[in-house]
Parts: structure tokens; sequence; C-alpha cells
């Protein structure tokens, strides 16, 4: 029956619990959408910074990209957006393939260092104790967390009967990208790299000591060229993704049963609504210029619900609604230990993010 068919992740948290599970959803999905876009606006302010040179400082890139942003999201149709997409998974595809090779290249940096000095370069455990798991945890769900979106898409496929695979896919080829990136970023930079990743491809420490002082201060060879188009790739992906991304909480709002008709797309309310959304990624990332912190606090918050809790649970509920078959036992210790990896992530990833804000603030 096409009436009971679910079209949103909101409508299967509505078949679940009714309009308290669709509320949560709701609200996990704004704030997780609200927290990337954010994050996005960080990352574009810092690529921008890079290729200008001009020294200007990030806060003012964040308000010079913040009305382009704007009249990104203020179109009605993205369909001519979208059409242009595959400009920006280029662009994805190229800077991780960047940053592997650059990373690669410049092993030769510490290569002379005395052996006691790269002995200290690489860690076999983390550093800072296993508060810094939750937020590394929290980082590979807001990676790979994409139930928000999956049945919006695979109803509006042609033939959704093809999606899972696509899907497979997908995150195999993103998998494999990051386990690169991270493989080879890590040996190539070790505990020298820094959050924001175009530093460490820009200047090398002359030594594991100068690697303690700011990146700026560091004597060891620099590049430009690579980092440069690195810079681009990212930009050209974020420009693009920024506005489709916030069009999932643009749609959220304006399908509310409640201010749909005063939310029609086109009316002045619905453009002051749109403006609202993108002040807050705009105020966040005037904030904290920190995208792994801000990245990580909303994964914390959002993904083990999205992408593990409300699939689990509200799935188990549906099913037995509909009288269709439980999980196996295997399925459902699987299930059990995805579930306690996502309430550490959730627990000691959001302290650990908390934390980090916190003592951003504080100094």
């Amino acid at each position: 029956d096409e009436s009971q068919r679910l079209k949103t992740f909101e409508d299967f948290g509505q078949a679940a619990m009714g309009n308290g599970g669709a509320l949560l959803i709701r609200i996990s999905v704004l704030a997780w959408f609200i927290g990337v876009c954010s994050g996005f606006l960080i990352l574009m302010a810092q690529q921008v910074e890079l290729i200008s040179g001009m020294g200007w400082n990030y806060r003012i890139w964040v308000l010079i990209l913040a009305p382009v942003l704007w009249f990104g999201c203020m179109l009605r149709d993205l369909t001519a957006l979208s059409k242009l997409m595959p400009l920006g998974v280029l662009g994805a595809v190229g800077s991780c393939a960047l940053i592997m090779i650059k990373a690669f290249r410049d092993l030769d940096v510490w290569e002379d260092w005395p052996e006691k000095e790269k002995s200290e370069l690489h860690s076999e455990w983390p550093e800072h104790g296993y508060m810094a798991l939750g937020s590394v945890l929290a980082t590979f769900f807001g990676a790979f967390g994409v139930m928000g979106n999956i049945p919006a898409i695979a109803s509006e496929m042609r033939h959704p009967w093809k999606f899972p695979r696509a899907l497979r896919l997908s995150l195999t080829l993103v998998f494999a990208l990051y386990l690169g990136v991270t493989l080879i970023g890590y040996w190539g930079y070790g505990n020298t790299i820094q959050s924001n990743i175009l530093n460490s491809m820009s200047r090398s420490p002359g030594n594991f000591t100068q690697a303690s002082m700011p990146y700026d201060k560091w004597t060891g060879p620099r590049s430009s060229m690579i980092p440069t188009v690195t810079a681009w790739c990212v930009l050209t992906n974020l420009m693009l993704s920024y506005p489709l991304c916030m069009m999932s909480v643009f749609v959220s709002i304006q399908s509310l049963e409640s201010v749909q008709q005063q939310l029609m797309p086109g009316t002045c309310a619905n453009y002051l609504m749109r403006t609202g959304f993108v002040a807050i990624t705009i105020g966040i990332a005037l904030a904290l210029e920190d995208f792994p912190l801000v990245f990580g606090l909303f994964a914390a918050v959002n993904m083990p619900i999205q992408a593990v809790f409300v699939p689990i649970m509200f799935g188990s509920r549906i099913r037995k609604k509909i009288g269709a078959k439980q999980a196996s036992t295997c399925r459902r210790i699987a299930h059990g230990i995805i579930f306690l990896i996502a309430t550490f992530c959730l627990v000691v990833g959001t302290t650990d993010a908390v934390q980090g804000v916190v003592a951003h603030f504080t100094g």
C-alpha cells in the first residue's frame, strides 16, 4: 500500500512510536545537519584563508562566505545545483588522493631525525586516555552515519531495489578513501599532525621538539602547490554540499503540519526560516573554528541515536507491529555489541567534546 510506505526517516519514527518517535528523529536530524553545515563553513573559511594567502583573520572569511551560502540556500529548487554534485564528488576524491600523496612524500622530512625523536613520532595507543576514543568513534559514526538520508533517497529512486547495492558501493569507496587518508596521513605526519591537515601539508617541523610549537614557527620544508589544489578540491565539494544539506533542515521544518501553510516555499516566512538556520551555522562557525571539535560534538550527540538506537529499537518495534520475523540470535548479539559501542560514543564522546568546547572558551 503506497499510503503506508515510509518515505522519510520521520515516517520510520512515526510508524514505530507515533508522534514522539517522529519528534525524536526530527530533532536529532535537524541538530545533526546544523552541526555538519557549521563544520562545512569552518572548513570552507580555512580553505579560502589558505588559498588567498592574504593573512586575513579566519572570521573575516566566514563573514565573506556567509552571503554566498545564504544565496544558495534561498533557491527554491536545487535541481540545477544537484547536477553539479559530480564535481563535488571529484573534489572529495581528489582531496583525499592529494592528502595521501603529500603525506607519503613528506616521509622524507623525518627520515633523518634522531632515532629517539622518530620513536616518539608515532604512538601505538592513544596518548590522551580512553576519553579521546569517544571523539574518535563519534567521527567514525559521523562519517558513515547516513540513516537520516536513506528513506528519502530510496523513495525517490526510479528503481528502489537497486539502492542497497548502490549504498554498499558508496560506503566501500568512502571506507577505502578514509582508511587510506588515516593510515598514510598518520604515517607521514604522526603526532605532529595538525587539526587542519592543510597546515601539516604546507609546513614541516625542523625536528620533533619544534612540532610542539605553533606551526607558523616551523622551520622545515614548505610546500604550497599541493595544499592549494587540495584546498580548491575541498572548497568545491563543500560549497555544493552546504546548501544541499541545509535543504534537509528546511524540508523537515516546512513539512510540519502545524506550519505547512505558513512556510510554503517562496513565502517571506519560508525565507526568514531559512535565513535563521543559516545564521545559526554562521554563529557556530564564528564561535568555534576547530572543525574536529564541532563535528565530534554533534556526531557524538546525534549519530548513536540515528545510526544505532533508532534503527535497532524502532525497527524491532515495527516488526512486532506487522508480525514480521524478529532478528536471529546471532544478529541480536551483534546488535548488543553495536549498542554498547554507540552508548560509549554517546556518553564518553559527548563528555570529551563538551570538555573541549569549555577549554576553548576558557583557555
